[in-house]
């Protein structure tokens, strides 16, 4: 399984469907577990760990796996005394996958249909290698992202594209930033400030530091000194 696809193709999934927030939240931890397991066909998750996680309580876990089950996105082995419960994914790529080529047919209009569906497909996939990229590039220099946080950095990317949100990572390991939120501060600024693209973003960016370098600290007096800043001035006009 490819952890960025099936994130994406998720949130495309609840575009069509409804689902409780405690079962959304379960499919992330889930998700989050696997990725630690290096994605397992079958892996087990303790009720402690994913309620650590989630913040489900065990009744909470309990029902929202209850809908995973009906809504065909997990199988579960429940668990005995002892031994913790055994999850598998029902990859959701590869059913959207098979259902994007499916043979409908051999007329004219069909063909075109089914040749819009593979460039759709092409281009879905390009722009995930580039999201991919532009991830890795977070998590090299500051630091990985949950699988909710994950999910608000793509967010971000559809609302300035990949240039931007480049930007922005560049930004906070500059000044040591080490969060998401740091991050996210920032391209809130420029979202209030209706920066568009990345011409903008420079401009803008330049002025601030411009502005820092200009501003004069104000002096302070030590502790010693008994002279005032009005005496300084009567000195200057030769009072």
């Amino acid at each position: 399984m490819n952890y960025i696809k099936e994130l994406n193709a998720f949130r495309e999934w609840l575009l069509t469907n409804e689902l409780s927030t405690s079962a959304i939240a379960l499919w992330y931890t889930l998700m989050s577990i696997n990725n630690s397991a290096r994605w397992k066909k079958r892996f087990n998750a303790p009720n402690a760990v994913v309620g650590q996680l989630s913040g489900l309580s065990k009744q909470g876990i309990l029902d929202a796996r209850k809908k995973l089950i009906e809504y065909h996105l997990i199988k579960c082995e429940s668990g005995r005394k002892g031994k913790a419960p055994i999850y598998e994914f029902i990859s959701l790529v590869n059913s959207a996958d098979s259902s994007s080529y499916e043979t409908i047919g051999e007329s004219t209009d069909e063909s075109l249909t089914i040749h819009k569906h593979k460039q759709k497909e092409i281009q879905r996939r390009k722009e995930e290698r580039k999201s991919e990229s532009i991830l890795k590039v977070y998590e090299e220099n500051i630091g990985a992202l949950s699988p909710l946080a994950c999910d608000e950095f793509f967010s971000w990317i559809e609302v300035f594209g990949e240039e931007i949100v480049t930007e922005a990572i560049k930004i906070t390991a500059k000044h040591g930033g080490r969060t998401f939120s740091y991050m996210e501060k920032i391209l809130k600024e420029w979202k209030e400030v209706h920066l568009n693209n990345l011409k903008d973003v420079y401009a803008y960016e330049a002025k601030k530091e411009t502005s820092r370098n200009n501003t004069i600290p104000f002096r302070k007096q030590g502790k010693g000194s008994k002279s005032s800043v009005f005496d300084e001035l009567r000195e200057e006009v030769g009072l």
